[in-house]
């Protein structure tokens, strides 16, 4: 006698079927938790930098006149010597409304790291912005840099009138940032 699938038969089958997973499923969920509990300390290294505000005036510069300005950069700030080691750059702008020259020196009162690299002094504007890269700052080691930035109105202007009423702006920014250790010099 040959068995025919009927509709009585598959309910059944499809009942035992799911009576067997429901019996199967909790047996292979794993029962068990963990907990796990620490503490652990992380620290920060300070950063520390600061240079001297300076005031560029130019509206009492004329011809033949030149203004001397003093700056420094520094890796201590409120008493606080930076502990990661810093490169910084110098960027000397103008708007160019007047015939000014500029020249960045060091000032003989630096310590520890190495100075921005200034060349000759005479600073090359492109766009009325200059840049002067490569000064360092050590970690953990205070450093102090000195900075002299003149600003001359050449005398050899023929015609100076022109800029009677002209206003210019100078800006010197110091942008400092971390070095990574491999780096470190």
């Amino acid at each position: 006698m040959k068995k025919h699938l009927t509709k009585t038969r598959i309910a059944v089958y499809t009942a035992l079927l799911c009576l067997l997973g429901l019996t199967a499923a909790p047996a292979t969920y794993a029962r068990f938790t963990a907990r796990v509990e620490g503490s652990a300390v992380a620290s920060a290294a300070v950063w520390a930098s600061e240079s001297s505000e300076i005031k560029i005036d130019v509206s009492e510069l004329t011809p033949g006149k030149t203004s001397l300005y003093k700056f420094k950069v520094t890796n201590k700030k409120d008493r606080k010597v930076s502990q990661v080691g810093q490169e910084y750059s110098i960027t000397v702008e103008t708007t160019g409304n007047l015939p000014l020259k500029f020249v960045l020196t060091p000032d003989g009162a630096s310590s520890g790291g190495s100075l921005a690299k200034t060349g000759s002094g005479s600073l090359t504007f492109t766009d009325g912005k200059s840049v002067v890269e490569g000064g360092f700052l050590p970690h953990t080691e205070e450093a102090t840099h000195s900075y002299e930035l003149t600003v001359s109105w050449p005398n050899d202007e023929k015609n100076e009138f022109v800029y009677a009423d002209e206003i210019d702006l100078v800006t010197v920014t110091v942008d400092a940032k971390q070095t990574m250790p491999e780096s470190q010099r």
